[in-house]
């Protein structure tokens, strides 16, 4: 996520795709995106929580609570959908990822402004970013608790990006 070498990070995807069983269940697709999407939801409250430490700006502040707020509430409603379908090892992401990326957003030193830039860029075809998400939402035919679950976290979604364009379109309008 952070910057390296002063060159903004490549557009991905929120979630890679499934990897394992080559004749996958509806199931075991799920229990795939739910791993890897709790573990980034949670890694996103934490540097949403630094970040809003490092601000000075209280419209930041709040607005970044409230999505703070939701991102944590997404990892726990995934990790309870998990248990519920039987997982007992939850994954993570790697320590690795929270050094290297949190103090970018936890620094002081760097601004609102070029956060929001490095977040534009990761959204910028939003549609794209959240393909793979949208795709398992249209394919599951069985498990309909966790087709919702998955639709109504991708409201949010929208909602936390379409605040985080709006602050930037903020801020550069004032600077």
């Amino acid at each position: 996520m952070a910057e390296t070498n002063g060159s903004i990070a490549p557009r991905r995807r929120v979630y890679a795709g499934y990897e394992g069983n080559p004749n996958p269940s509806e199931r075991d697709r799920i229990v795939h995106l739910f791993q890897a999407y709790r573990s980034t939801e949670s890694f996103n409250a934490h540097f949403l929580t630094k970040w809003a430490e490092a601000t000075t700006d209280e419209g930041m502040k709040g607005g970044l609570r409230t999505i703070q707020a939701r991102e944590g509430a997404h990892a726990q409603l995934l990790r309870q959908r998990l248990r519920e379908l039987g997982e007992k090892t939850i994954i993570d992401v790697p320590p690795e990822r929270y050094e290297r990326d949190v103090p970018f957003f936890a620094s002081p030193d760097r601004s609102d402004l070029e956060k929001l830039v490095f977040l534009g860029h990761l959204f910028e075809d939003l549609d794209d970013f959240f393909q793979p998400i949208t795709d398992l939402i249209a394919e599951i035919r069985e498990d309909f608790r966790s087709r919702e679950i998955l639709r109504t976290i991708l409201d949010d979604e929208y909602a936390t990006v379409k605040w985080f364009a709006h602050m930037q379109r903020s801020l550069e309008a004032s600077s």
